[in-house]
């Protein structure tokens, strides 16, 4: 079993406009309303998979009742405690050359005895199976939560053998790899935040810089790089994948599908290359979707025999 945390979900508003003009009026295209939230995305992406999941996290007020509404809909098991306040709603608009600008709502606050809860419900879903059971932890927090919240799961789910797996940022990512997730998914530009280096990295630096996290609890580093591709790291192995040629409708949870496909995949014991190309695939499926609906099975299975990957040699 696969349950998603989202802290912070939201309703994504996608629109659509030729030029974005700051300071004039702008009249936005084909506006789509979706729930979302990194985990929110994850679990969508993971359905269309055919895989199970559990979408858990925070909703409050009319908004969360819209996304709620949305994943029961699209047939997804929830499990969300609720909390005061509206949850946000998030608004992304594209222009004619697929650049993104993103208006982010705060969301509401989220205490400390909601934390708990939200934590006992988790252990009682997984009491069922822990050894089989894995969290994902994406995404921001929102307001008033503790920046080390997610370095603190991790320890707490590991003491009842539960997997975990990370896609954060910032303070975020850098607290929770203290806590040695399972498998941890930065991007090009957080791997550099994080060691304080130059963002343009060649594959080399970034694959040295990335075996550093590889230990006794985290199995697999990946890190994605846009149209420059993925690295895939284990303790045995290195491969870069290519970046698939596709007509892209928009970027916007490219990152979350990969996560879900490998989330997936490691859940059924996949060997690192069929991760790569099913990941690959889907993050390329999602890209392809307009707003931050998933794509289909159907697409995936037709991407997945484009994707490329070469075995690199791992530096020590």
């Amino acid at each position: 079993m696969i349950i998603t945390v989202t802290f912070n979900p939201a309703i994504d508003k996608t629109a659509y406009v030729d030029n974005l003009v700051v300071g004039g009026l702008n009249r936005l295209e084909h506006v789509i309303a979706d729930a979302g939230g990194k985990g929110v995305n994850v679990s969508k992406t993971i359905q269309q998979l055919q895989g199970a999941t559990i979408a858990t996290g925070f909703l409050g007020g009319s908004a969360g009742q819209f996304i709620l509404n949305n994943l029961n809909d699209l047939g997804i098991q929830t499990d969300f405690i609720e909390v005061e306040g509206q949850t946000r709603t998030n608004l992304k608009v594209l222009n004619q050359n697929m650049e993104l600008t993103e208006l982010n709502e705060p969301g509401p606050i989220v205490t400390d005895q909601d934390i708990e809860k939200l934590i006992d419900r988790i252990l009682t879903i997984a009491k069922q199976d822990p050894d089989q059971t894995w969290v994902v932890l994406s995404g921001n927090v929102g307001p008033g939560v503790n920046k080390d919240i997610y370095q603190n799961l991790i320890s707490r789910f590991q003491q009842e053998n539960i997997k975990t797996i990370l896609d954060a940022d910032g303070e975020l990512f850098k607290n929770g790899v203290k806590a040695k997730p399972y498998f941890i998914k930065p991007n090009r530009f957080e791997l550099s935040q994080y060691f304080g280096v130059e963002e343009e990295l060649s594959n080399e630096k970034v694959i040295e810089l990335a075996s550093t996290f590889l230990n006794d609890q985290t199995k697999l580093v990946v890190v994605s790089m846009g149209i420059e591709g993925s690295i895939f790291l284990t303790a045995d192995e290195v491969i870069l994948a290519k970046a698939l040629t596709i007509d892209y409708r928009s970027a916007v949870g490219a990152g979350d599908a990969m996560v879900a496909a490998i989330a997936w995949g490691l859940e059924q014991n996949m060997s690192l290359d069929d991760l790569v190309s099913w990941s690959v695939a889907t993050s390329a499926g999602a890209c392809m979707s307009e707003g931050t609906s998933p794509a289909s099975r159907q697409v995936i299975e037709q991407l997945k025999p484009r994707v490329e990957a070469t075995k690199w040699q791992k530096i020590k």
